[in-house]
């Protein structure tokens, strides 16, 4: 009687087991997954401006073609692949395998020699720093005194939603504007201004977390046994090269408040983006305005040897045709979902429009196909083995 009891509740058990297996199985395995990253040029008058040459419009034929990246994780391994190139992480074989689609060729670094050129990577990177500090810095033009810089940044959360590859999403207007004004004549002005559509999902997609799990444990395989203590006096160098180029920018008048400014604003956005659009241009008024209406047509005045004003700058004279002598754009490929709170103010000139989607999130199961080297590819020396090859032999540290 006990037995049959006992068995019984055995059986119940068994069953409630496999009952609740199967309803954590989705949860705790994904298995495999893969998703896609595109990125198009959708127009601008930079775009117009050189397919519109006929020595250059053949080479940039395709550049407003979209530009496809998949990432597909299988385990221990995992792919990313373009029309040109794949790469292959393979933390089984302790390997990464590159394959050029176009030559069809591929070379491949295993994790021990990937570990010996990150032993080497300090040695390496200090002598070069003790070269470029004994060469006699380059002289570089000063910037005009008579140009003032002013920056600013602000994110605006438009309440609208969308669902965008499967996935629910919110919209920001990210805003990047930079003023250049020439103080010789206040009313000689430049603005660039960088208008991005910025859509996010709150939680990051199981396939986008799957890759990045597998990043961690990629890098936890790669930096096994590895000393990082010769890296120290690098990242402390680093940060203090940060520390200076900081100190530079914070420099000019109003440069510190718009860093601030722009943390407090780039902390609105939150989630996962999924999907962004951006659009780059700028417009003028005063005398550059004029000038720039007339490029192309007209030699640009001479100065007599004073200050360059701001249609004659580095930085005014490389968008001042662009800004002041053309009309605005219209996309090759306006996106689907576009508004018009993504678009650049009446009057400006767009020099540049972008969109990078993240889309076509799957489990399907992935080709094993996928994790392999072509047939018919060729075997090459990889960079870095060639590096390795060529490096200098390293003395055996003193006792």
């Amino acid at each position: 009687m006990f037995l049959m009891a006992g068995g019984s509740a055995m059986k119940r058990f068994a069953h409630a087991t496999a009952a609740l297996a199967l309803a954590l199985g989705p949860l705790v395995c994904h298995g495999d997954s893969s998703y896609q990253v595109m990125t198009q040029v959708t127009g601008g008058q930079l775009v117009d401006s050189l397919t519109s040459i006929p020595i250059l419009g053949k080479k940039f034929k395709s550049l407003t073609d979209p530009v496809t990246t998949t990432t597909m994780v299988h385990g221990n391994q995992k792919a990313v692949v373009t029309s040109q190139t794949t790469e292959i992480y393979d933390l089984d074989k302790q390997e990464v395998i590159h394959i050029d689609t176009v030559h069809k060729q591929y070379s491949v670094d295993t994790f021990a020699d990937m570990r010996k050129a990150m032993a080497q990577a300090p040695a390496m990177i200090n002598q070069a720093q003790a070269q470029a500090a004994a060469a006699p810095a380059p002289q570089a033009p000063a910037p005009p005194s008579n140009l003032q810089f002013s920056f600013s940044v602000s994110v605006k959360d438009t309440g609208l939603q969308q669902v965008i590859s499967g996935l629910s999403a919110t919209q920001h207007i990210l805003t990047l504007t930079a003023t250049v004004t020439d103080t010789s004549n206040p009313g000689n002005t430049a603005t660039y201004t960088t208008t991005s559509e910025i859509w996010t999902t709150p939680d990051l997609p199981e396939e986008m977390k799957d890759s990045q799990d597998f990043d961690a444990r990629f890098e936890q395989a790669l930096m096994s046994g590895v000393d990082l203590s010769a890296y120290m006096g690098l990242l402390q160098n680093a940060s203090s090269n940060a520390a200076a180029m900081t100190q530079m920018f914070a420099s000019n008048p109003g440069a510190a408040g718009a860093f601030v400014q722009a943390g407090k604003e780039m902390s609105k956005i939150t989630g996962t983006q999924i999907l962004v659009k951006t659009s780059m241009g700028g417009s003028g008024t005063g005398a550059a305005a004029s000038q720039g209406s007339n490029a192309g047509s007209q030699p640009a005045p001479d100065n007599g040897g004073s200050s360059p004003s701001l249609s004659t700058s580095s930085l005014g004279a490389a968008l001042v045709s662009g800004i002041f002598g053309k009309k605005k754009s219209q996309p090759a490929n306006p996106p689907a979902s576009s508004t018009s709170s993504s678009s650049q103010t009446s009057g400006e000139t767009v020099l540049l429009e972008t969109t990078t989607q993240d889309t076509n999130f799957s489990h399907d199961s992935v080709p094993a196909s996928s994790f392999e080297v072509p047939a018919g590819f060729k075997q090459v020396p990889s960079p870095l083995a060639q590096a390795l090859a060529n490096a200098p032999n390293q003395a055996p540290p003193a006792n």
